[in-house]
């Protein structure tokens, strides 16, 4: 088969963008675009790890003869980053309104799509402790897991006390086409709903309360080298967004070659020189996702 070059997101807890280079039996997948791991069918129906490939270091684990194809195919790649192709969304939705809250997963093909499942959202893996909201920096009691906990306790309570999640295929226009899912009533089963009615990153910004908005908006900010990857972002959310990736450096170096678009060249480029510099010193920013 012709090689398939993809990316999908990897959401609830979003972890960045994957790219994904597909030969049928063998697959590639990389969350930095210069390191790729390879994976193939063992004969037995099992696909296994088989080796790392290095962009301008070739095969650097494994045996070329395990995934020739695949190999080629990385040679051969289209410049990054790929399409993401996961268009089939899962949205946790508002208890009040019944719109999309946050983002609980997106997959590329509808018979990926399963409506038995937590429909609970998480912000962080469970072992994460990384995150600080400035917003809560003030609060007594700090603990290094306060802030994430506030953060998922407050999304998850506006989906209560029966959350529903409903699938939506989007379009390139960002309309989405409601389906089911877990406990979806029947109404809302073939709606379709306008691209303004989505969160344009992880979860809705407009709360209420201001303290929640500045706790979304922390979070996001925490995110940002992560969320820069997602190609359907206005201008503005960009810029917002790469202003606050450029204040963490090296979180900018480890993903820069999947940004599919930069709004000033030159800040980032300041970004990735005081980025090696930090790493010529002996400073690692290893605390995050």
């Amino acid at each position: 088969m012709y090689p398939r070059y993809y990316a999908l997101r990897r959401v609830n807890p979003y972890r960045g963008v994957m790219q994904v280079v597909d030969v049928g039996e063998a697959v590639a997948h990389s969350f930095d675009g210069l390191t790729w791991h390879l994976r193939a069918d063992d004969g037995y129906g099992l696909v296994r790890p088989v080796g790392v490939w290095e962009e301008g270091a070739g095969l650097r684990l494994g045996q070329a003869d395990q995934a020739a194809d695949l190999i080629v195919a990385l040679e051969t790649r289209p410049a990054l980053p790929f399409p993401i192709f996961d268009t089939w969304e899962l949205w946790l939705l508002a208890h009040d309104s019944g719109e999309p809250l946050a983002l609980l997963d997106a997959v590329r093909d509808d018979a990926l799509r399963s409506e038995e499942r937590d429909v609970q959202w998480h912000p962080f893996t469970l072992a994460y402790t990384g995150f600080q909201s400035t917003t809560l920096a003030c609060e007594p009691k700090p603990s290094p897991d306060r802030h994430k906990e506030v953060l998922s306790r407050m999304v998850n309570h506006s989906a209560r006390p029966h959350a529903v999640a409903q699938w939506f295929k989007r379009g390139q226009d960002g309309v989405g086409y409601g389906t089911g899912g877990v406990r979806v009533p029947a109404a809302w089963r073939n709606r379709v709903l306008p691209a303004s009615a989505f969160p344009e990153l992880l979860v809705q910004e407009n709360w209420n309360n201001p303290l929640e908005c500045s706790v979304i908006a922390d979070y996001h900010a925490h995110l940002a080298p992560l969320l820069l990857q997602w190609p359907r972002l206005c201008e503005t959310t960009r810029e917002r967004l790469e202003a606050l990736a450029c204040e963490t450096p090296q979180r900018v170096l480890r993903v820069h070659r999947l940004l599919p678009r930069v709004m000033n060249p030159a800040r980032l480029n300041a970004a990735l020189v005081a980025a090696r510099l930090e790493q010529a010193q002996g400073l690692r920013d290893d605390d995050w996702i």
